[in-house]
């Protein structure tokens, strides 16, 4: 889900607005889209895709089949083969569903991204064309106007917004089927673990439920902010004019979707008591940051602003100190003194201190006149040295335990209360 903490950015001379969809407008309010060469359009309403999908009543697209039937064999499989072969079978199938994620998706957003790929693939062979289309844009007319609704006009929006659509229906596929298949597997390793006391499964099983409620707060409140245009990833395709209010779980943490959003994954683990899920929901937690580096963050740089580089901070400062009028260099002994020392600490305040004393990496680079590694130096020396001291003049490592929880409990309740 593209969940990302957009900037606004301005052409100037009343030219394109392009701001991401991560605000909670009202319900009402209708978003002005813009395709990359500028033309502007009404985004048409989304509808919710679990209730499209799984309301009976709503009518079914291809997609919304094929979806439906492979869920449906996922559980097939969960419930009808031996342990040792669906474990296998559902294991294959998670790792095959979450790198059609992370891999097959993100290469198709970065060919958006980079080449405009998808929506040029469409153009060139007139998929969505009525003159050269044929059989195919007809198809494809009938399964978007299925999963709109009849608010919606094919021929109303331009063709980026309609190959979204279709993408849609396809990160729904892939999504799903990705969580089914996690959720199976989670199943089939229950009772996994050998808890030695009971109050031991309660505390594991308590903290594993607790992770999945946090997570699914989490995506419930990423959802009402970015709405579907940013959980879809609408900003590879189109840009909306719309203000930004990041709020509620994107106060937490950065890209929450991606962080904290997973959080389930390790609930799963506690529940089953399973190593072999831990590892399976570790690696794909590691392939979702994966892909946030390599195609979310890489385009969230090139649609919209990014932060100045040390370099063009300290030009800046260094050009706004040479641009001073030379008449007030020249009143006075005093003034001119004043007046470098405040430009000198403005230049000092907004320069990085990484860029004159290099980071700090174990004890390379330390230095004693930064207050960081004179900080770092004593809290070594408290949490290691005074035990080892300890150790060394009464020779018992009781005492050295006996320390170390008592500094534990002490600094935990420090930080709590």
């Amino acid at each position: 889900m593209g969940v990302r903490k957009r900037l606004s950015k301005k052409k100037d001379g009343g030219g394109e607005t392009a701001i991401a969809a991560s605000s909670v407008p009202a319900h009402d309010e209708l978003l002005t889209g813009r395709t990359p060469d500028g033309k502007a359009f009404a985004v048409p309403k989304t509808r919710d895709m679990l209730q499209s999908l799984f309301n009976p009543v709503t009518p079914k697209t291809t997609f919304d089949i094929i979806t439906l039937v492979t869920l449906s064999t996922h559980m097939v499989v969960a419930l009808v083969l031996p342990l040792a072969t669906r474990r296998a079978v559902l294991m294959a199938g998670f790792a095959f569903w979450r790198l059609c994620y992370n891999g097959g998706l993100g290469w198709i957003l970065n060919w958006q991204s980079s080449r405009h790929g998808l929506v040029a693939l469409f153009k060139r062979n007139g998929w969505l064309d009525p003159n050269r289309g044929g059989r195919v844009y007809t198809w494809l007319r009938s399964e978007l106007e299925a999963k709109m609704g009849p608010g919606y006009s094919f021929e109303g929006v331009p063709i980026e917004f309609n190959v979204w659509l279709l993408y849609r229906q396809l990160v729904d596929l892939v999504l799903l089927n990705d969580f089914a298949t996690y959720f199976f597997l989670c199943s089939c390793y229950l009772g996994s673990a050998n808890d030695t006391e009971p109050w031991h499964a309660f505390l594991r099983i308590a903290g594993g439920l607790t992770l999945l409620a946090f997570n699914l707060w989490v995506k419930v409140d990423a959802h009402r902010v970015v709405k579907d245009y940013a959980w879809y990833w609408g900003d590879f395709f189109f840009l909306v004019e719309q203000s930004l209010t990041f709020d509620g779980v994107f106060e937490m943490a950065p890209h929450p979707m991606y962080s904290i959003g997973y959080a389930g994954y390790y609930g799963g683990s506690l529940i089953t008591g399973s190593y072999t899920i831990f590892y399976a929901s570790l690696a794909a937690h590691m392939l979702q940051f994966l892909f946030l580096s390599l195609v979310e963050n890489p385009h969230i740089e090139k649609t919209y602003e990014r932060p100045p580089l040390a370099i063009q901070v300290i030009q800046k400062s260094r050009i706004r100190r040479m641009s001073a009028p030379m008449s007030d260099i020249s009143d006075s002994a005093r003034d001119t003194t004043a007046s470098v020392g405040d430009a000198c600490k403005v230049s000092i305040r907004e320069r990085p201190t990484s860029l004159w004393h290099p980071e700090l990496i174990v004890f390379k680079n330390f230095d004693l006149l930064r207050a960081s590694d004179v900080l770092i130096l004593l809290l070594l020396v408290y949490s290691v040295g005074v035990p080892l001291c300890f150790w060394w003049a009464f020779g018992h490592s009781q005492l050295v335990f006996v320390y170390s929880a008592a500094q534990c409990i002490i600094w935990v309740l420090f930080r709590t209360l």
